[in-house]
């Protein structure tokens, strides 16, 4: 059973305390609270085979392959209504821990000082060595993908946009919660900020183009 609202908080200050809060396989970095709360409230609470499936299948995903939500749903279903912050929180690990090339003995000391049990760490330890490797390949191939602006449109004014542009800006690969997702937002910019912005924007095309036209007439 997940443990109660004072209990997690309980826990996660006695993780805080055990050791030094700095990880490897968070790039030297503090592990933020959201990860930690959900490896003492849910990671720590599946079954260690469970947990080795469920970060197998988030592995695989990372990786572009799909996975069955409901497989994930039945996993997660004594600990999550449908397990989504779980497979935010196995993301988070293993792609931090392959992108940051933390070794397998050092991601199982530092998972369990978050207070993952031991046969849970060495579940997830199991995982990360399979699939590091690809993980690494598949950050490199996508690291110019992350946050990538995919279109922007410009909006009708409305009623509340008095004085104000509106745009859609479409991104691929958000990042949400640690998961790359596609998101929209629109964006309200002042019309005078936005003159100011356009002309900001025209001269530094016009030395642009004038480095370009020097490079090609040395060529």
């Amino acid at each position: 059973m997940p443990p109660t609202t004072s209990e997690l908080q309980r826990l996660m200050r006695k993780a805080k305390q055990s050791g030094n809060e700095k990880f490897r396989f968070c790039g030297d970095g503090d592990c933020p609270d959201w990860v930690l709360g959900e490896i003492i409230s849910t990671l720590s609470v599946l079954e260690a085979n469970q947990l080795k499936t469920l970060a197998d299948m988030v592995a695989r995903k990372i990786l572009g392959q799909q996975f069955d939500e409901d497989e994930v749903k039945s996993l997660t279903s004594t600990v999550s209504s449908d397990g989504k912050t779980a497979i935010a929180s196995i993301h988070f690990l293993l792609n931090n821990a392959a992108r940051h090339n933390a070794s397998e003995l050092v991601f199982n000391e530092e998972i369990q000082q978050l207070g993952l049990p031991k046969e849970h760490a060495a579940a997830m330890c199991t995982v990360l060595t399979e699939h590091a490797k690809a993980i690494r390949q598949r950050l490199i191939d996508k690291s110019f993908k992350i946050n990538e602006l995919e279109s922007i449109r410009f909006l009708p004014p409305t009623s509340e946009s008095i004085n104000c542009s509106r745009f859609e800006l479409k991104i691929a690969q958000d990042l949400v919660n640690g998961l790359p997702q596609d998101t929209t937002h629109v964006l309200h910019i002042d019309n005078a900020q936005l003159r100011v912005l356009l002309n900001e924007m025209k001269h530094a095309r016009s030395i642009m183009d004038k480095y370009d036209n020097t490079n090609f007439k040395k060529i």
